[in-house]
């Protein structure tokens, strides 16, 4: 992390309270508890950096789907989509897919990334103004883009 925030500062600051004054009186000038104040001296190891929250999205699942099956279910979504997702779903098990309906489902909406909603472009004729300059009252004429019918 490039970007040291208000919080890593404060934390660090904290950290450094601590160490010098004890944890119980860090966390009554803090306004936060002692397990806090231990939770982020265990963490601290003089960089600001290590106070830095990590992620919380776990990296690997052991129930996630398998890229075999993901390239089975692109596969044959590709042939079957238009029969529905019933079908899809009948093939994919024909071709050794053992997950439920709605796994299936909510892994095509991933990888596909269906959009339900379609935007129609609408475009509109400009017109223009054309002053005649022979006659002797100005006249407005209205020139379309598309022919005129005489």
């Amino acid at each position: 992390m490039k970007i040291i925030t208000e919080e890593m500062r404060y934390r660090q600051k904290m950290c450094e309270y601590a160490k010098k004054h004890g944890v119980t009186r860090t966390a009554r000038r803090y306004h936060t508890n002692r397990q806090f104040v231990y939770r982020q001296l265990d963490k601290y190891d003089g960089a600001v950096k290590s106070l830095s929250l990590l992620s919380r999205r776990p990296k690997l699942h052991p129930n996630a789907h398998t890229q075999e099956e993901i390239t089975l279910l692109k596969h044959v979504s590709k042939y079957y989509k238009c029969d529905g997702n019933a079908e899809v779903y009948v093939q994919a098990q024909k071709r050794g897919y053992t997950r439920s309906y709605g796994s299936m489902y909510k892994q095509l909406r991933k990888l596909l990334k269906v959009n339900t909603k379609i935007k129609y472009k609408t475009s509109y004729t400009k017109h223009k103004e054309v002053w005649i300059v022979n006659s002797l009252l100005p006249q407005i004429i209205i020139a379309h883009s598309f022919p005129m019918y005489s």
